[in-house]
């Protein structure tokens, strides 16, 4: 009987072709062969010497996380909570060793977007293209290359490299299994092409639960966070983070309203009781159709505002009262 079956499909393996033959491999839903696997790797490794070049350290004080470098002017994309109080002197070390002085600019404590500039950068700078796109995501399921420097830089192991895929990317937030630790916070997820796509910014201990900041979460705010000019004619004060009122959570966009992945430590919301797996659904009257949406209303109260949170919580609505604070 199993002699049989394996007879008859036969002929159909023969005349079986790949429905993505023309794809490169890594565009695929899924490898189709060892050749497929061969031709990701090969790509990976094409691509990770300028991926990597440009993936720094950056030291503030006794803290240390990641960053990259996208232009020749010194401008390093990171995480918010990387980079800090706008005006923050920072240290900043090339994967070759040498270090490099700087400066952090603007940071948005809600997406956790933040930028650092070099303030006498190398002529020999490396540099990575980043996607400038406003609005467009990376897709569910796509391939990805994430690099830091856990743990601070080691000259002996240098950066660390994983591959992994996109598992969701939702308006601000873009959720991989590229396995982070301690220490590549701020460090770039890149697409095979070798372009930053997201920022690291919230480590899990699953390793299907690590987030990212999108590139569109970086244009929102780009003017507000990005001012080199005007941090040197104010005598390195630095640029006032754009976020002024703080609900301090951690949300992805659900269909029912903006999801709480994580609530931050000493919050106001944490203070409130906000849980995590909370669907905040409005703000008063107003609804929360996004996580993108949530950002938006909070900032337009002002600091020691009390609102009214709406959440859905375990399948039934919880109405929370919250006293915002100044960031």
């Amino acid at each position: 009987m199993n002699m049989r079956k394996i007879i008859c499909l036969l002929p159909l393996l023969t005349f079986w072709q790949p429905v993505h033959a023309d794809k490169p491999a890594w565009e695929k839903e899924a490898p189709e062969s060892v050749a497929d696997l061969l031709a990701i790797q090969k790509q990976v490794q094409q691509v990770l010497p300028k991926c990597m070049a440009a993936t720094v350290t950056l030291q503030m004080g006794g803290s240390s996380g990641s960053g990259v470098v996208v232009s020749k002017e010194g401008l390093v994309l990171t995480a918010g909570h990387v980079s800090g109080k706008p005006g923050r002197e920072v240290k900043i070390i090339l994967a070759d060793g040498r270090e490099l002085k700087g400066k952090a600019l603007g940071m948005n404590g809600d997406t956790d977007s933040g930028l650092v500039q070099i303030t006498d950068p190398p002529k020999d700078l490396p540099i990575v293209q980043y996607d400038k796109s406003e609005k467009e995501l990376p897709d569910v399921g796509q391939w990805c290359i994430a690099v830091g420097n856990p743990g601070g830089l080691d000259k002996d192991r240098g950066v660390v490299v994983r591959v992994g895929r996109v598992i969701s990317a939702k308006s601000d937030t873009i959720r991989t299994d590229c396995m982070l630790l301690g220490g590549d916070s701020g460090g770039p997820l890149f697409n095979f092409n070798g372009v930053v796509i997201g920022i690291h910014s919230r480590i899990s201990s699953r390793p299907d639960n690590n987030m990212h900041v999108s590139m569109p979460a970086f244009q929102a705010d780009w003017k507000a966070l990005n001012d080199s000019k005007a941090l040197g004619k104010r005598a390195g004060r630095g640029r006032p983070s754009p976020t002024r009122t703080w609900l301090g959570v951690y949300t992805e966009d659900h269909d029912k309203g903006a999801l709480v992945l994580e609530v931050r430590e000493d919050s106001p919301a944490l203070k409130a009781g906000v849980k995590k797996d909370d669907i905040i659904q409005k703000i008063n009257d107003i609804e929360i159709k996004s996580a993108r949406s949530l950002t938006d209303e909070v900032r337009k109260f002002k600091p020691e505002t009390k609102v009214r949170i709406t959440v859905l919580r375990a399948g039934k609505e919880k109405v929370i009262e919250v006293d915002l604070e100044q960031r």
